[in-house]
């Protein structure tokens, strides 16, 4: 019986059903972006948040970022919260080990950005990987067929090796407009013109503290512990508390196997990596 509320507890305090740790007022909201950046984490990050900039206990958010990457739409999405948030409350960004690619994306929005100094930052660009399966496929004797109307509707096939003008439709109708975009998203939320930015925004990854990215990708250097001492000098209070908030707040009692495959060709293989 006594298990059996224990576990109870813990499911309603994870699920959110019971509230989280109650803190002072005034206290700083930290958020830990550490998972490949997709739709559906972003969109959970985002309501999180809300709640944060809705309650006036949390008087600013710490915001670290740990992810390399993934999904070009929802980078944006929340470097574009981000910025809106800003106008509610203040927001701290620290790169604690890896801001890369869309990861990246989403730290530009703030400024300055912190990072530890073997953090790994950069890494502007974007990639569609695919697989040709067609050796397997002839020795299992397996044939692809399907009916299309329009010359581009299906310009990739697992089946096949893409050719050249797919390809070329490829680049030029998605990962040249999507790179655009990311370039030209970094470069307003960084103060830099394109030409400034270029150079550091050609796939090339990047350690924080190295002397040529100061200034371009990274502001400062700094420790996890020194960023919230920062914090506490600048409020004046050196006992303002650090509140970890909790993305995900429902945690299954027992694991459960999801397994997708997704061969639509186009749908969700294309992301800022």
């Amino acid at each position: 019986m006594i298990f059996e509320l224990v576990l109870m507890v813990s499911y309603l305090s994870n699920s959110g059903i019971i509230g989280e740790e109650s803190h002072h007022r005034d206290a700083v909201a930290v958020i830990n972006y550490n998972r490949e950046v997709t739709e559906k984490y972003t969109s959970k990050v985002i309501d999180r948040l809300e709640e944060i900039r809705g309650d006036s206990s949390y008087r600013s958010l710490l915001f670290i970022m740990n992810s390399g990457g993934g999904s070009p739409t929802a980078s944006e999405e929340l470097s574009q919260y981000l910025k809106d948030f800003q106008r509610d409350k203040n927001i701290t960004i620290y790169i604690e080990s890896i801001a890369a690619s869309g990861g990246y994306y989403i730290a530009s929005a703030v400024k300055p950005i912190y990072a530890n100094r073997n953090a790994v930052v950069g890494s502007i660009g974007v990639v569609m990987p695919h697989y040709s399966l067609k050796g397997l496929a002839q020795k299992l004797g397996i044939e692809e067929d399907y009916l299309t109307a329009g010359e581009f509707k299906r310009p990739i096939s697992l089946m096949e090796r893409v050719d050249e003008k797919s390809r070329e439709y490829i680049e030029r109708h998605l990962l040249i407009p999507t790179y655009q975009n990311f370039l030209e998203a970094v470069a307003e939320n960084r103060d830099l013109t394109i030409d400034e930015l270029k150079p550091f925004a050609d796939g090339k990854i990047f350690i924080a503290n190295m002397d040529e990215i100061k200034g371009i990708l990274v502001d400062e250097i700094s420790t996890l512990h020194r960023v919230k001492e920062m914090i506490r000098d600048r409020v004046g209070d050196s006992d303002l508390e650090f509140v970890d908030i909790e993305v995900d707040r429902r945690i299954a009692l027992f694991p459960k196997l999801n397994i997708s495959l997704n061969i639509d060709g186009l749908k969700d293989i294309f992301m800022l990596k």
